[in-house]
């Protein structure tokens, strides 16, 4: 009998510390759950990619080429594991970024006012997340608009960015695709945490539909279905051209990579065709990454 109850006693011990370790080890996985997920260490800019995926480049071009109207492309990936440039072609020639220079407000405001909370932090979220332009010209407005272009270019070393010509058009900013990587390597690698987790958050919860009821899921969010992705999407018209971009941060199972791809056409293309070309020229790309077995 004694020997029994001593079975019963060891069964329930172990019982017991099989229940701690699953308590645990679930508030261990809920905890990293709220990790600081986007964070990276590529701080310094990358070497030349010696010529690296010119297959992929060819099939991207195709891919813009065989809507006509006068394509233009820029690219720029870059793996932030590995801080190395895994594709670019023509990434230093600036092109009309569209919304994507809400990430320069967002950046400026913080700089100079902390990160936002409350209502405040509300709204860079909507400017983010649905590309909420009301957001965008006010605090443009507010923070003294080419001045923030200007700021930012010389804080983080962005040498092909110059503010519009018409100070009220701020989407008619001109970045380049290495500019655009090189903010989304300061916001990994160089943002305070509480900064990172802001715009990182806002652009992870990107509606299909943005605040003017444009279909921002392209590019990106359709080449890489399975893969985490955060994006500040951008489209317009600038200089009698259609503008498309498509930026942002993407991890898969193995690598966390910045994207930047910058597009516009002659202003005779309609926006189907254009956001079809564009997310096939990145699913191009897709293939010739260690991202592409995701």
């Amino acid at each position: 009998m004694l020997k029994q109850l001593n079975n019963v006693k060891v069964r329930a011990g172990i019982a017991v510390v099989i229940v701690i370790g699953g308590l645990l080890t679930a508030v261990m996985l809920s905890n990293d759950s709220g990790s600081d997920r986007w964070r990276a260490q590529c701080s310094s800019p990358p070497p030349d990619p010696a010529g690296k995926q010119a297959g992929s480049v060819a099939e991207a071009r195709k891919a813009m080429l065989s809507t006509g109207n006068d394509p233009r492309l820029g690219i720029e990936i870059v793996d932030l594991e590995a801080c190395a440039v895994e594709t670019r072609w023509k990434a230093d020639q600036p092109q009309p970024a569209a919304s994507v220079v809400k990430l320069l407000i967002a950046l400026d405001l913080i700089d100079r006012s902390g990160v936002p909370s409350g209502s405040e932090a509300t709204a860079v979220h909507a400017m983010l997340a649905a590309s909420d332009d009301r957001v965008a010209s006010r605090l443009w407005q507010q923070n003294g608009g080419l001045d923030i272009i200007r700021r930012q270019a010389g804080k983080l070393g962005l040498t092909h960015t110059a503010p519009p010509a018409d100070p009220g058009q701020w989407g008619s900013t001109r970045m380049s695709p290495t500019d655009i990587v090189t903010i989304y390597r300061y916001i990994t690698a160089s943002l305070s945490e509480e900064g990172r987790e802001l715009l990182t958050a806002a652009m992870e919860s990107a509606p299909r539909n943005a605040a003017d009821g444009f279909d921002q899921h392209f590019g990106i969010p359709r080449a890489f279905p399975d893969a985490a992705w955060a994006v500040k999407q951008g489209w317009g018209s600038s200089e009698a051209r259609r503008v498309l971009n498509t930026t942002g941060l993407v991890r898969t199972a193995s690598r966390t990579y910045a994207v930047a791809v910058m597009a516009s056409w002659s202003d005779t293309i309609d926006w189907p065709t254009a956001t079809t070309a564009l997310t096939a020229a990145v699913s191009a790309l897709k293939g010739s990454l260690k991202a592409g077995k995701v």
